[in-house]
């Protein structure tokens, strides 16, 4: 993984826009990227430093039950979405995509969701 982060992060055009780690019991990455295009572009693209290490996981690791991979990927929408932090850092999805901090006329889940509308139809 650290090869692969290192590498995207020197590649702005592969999409990845941010990513999280947490290292415990089970080990966490959840990223973000532009489009699941990028994704899964990246993912299958022979000269990334991801196509081949995953497949020699698949080779010599899976279904040996040495290791387990989780993963899920989402796809949301301009607007589709909100995410709302107090007494936190930026965090999540926030931290790839920016945050607006709550004030007048943006207090409740609606006033919010309304303004992102918008703000999209004046794009």
């Amino acid at each position: 993984m650290p090869r692969m982060l290192a590498h995207l992060a020197k590649t702005p055009e592969a999409g990845l826009l941010g990513y999280q780690q947490w290292f415990g019991r089970n080990t966490i990455m959840a990223s973000y990227w532009k489009s699941p295009e990028h994704l899964q572009r990246f993912a299958a693209d022979r000269s990334s430093p991801h196509l081949e290490p995953w497949r020699r996981f698949m080779r010599e690791s899976a279904g040996t039950g040495d290791v387990g991979v989780w993963h899920e990927t989402y796809e949301t929408v301009p607007g589709g979405r909100e995410s709302v932090y107090s007494d936190m850092p930026v965090f999540g999805p926030a931290a790839p995509a920016g945050h607006v901090p709550v004030g007048a006329g943006l207090n409740t889940a609606r006033q919010r969701l309304q303004a992102d509308a918008v703000g999209r139809q004046q794009v």
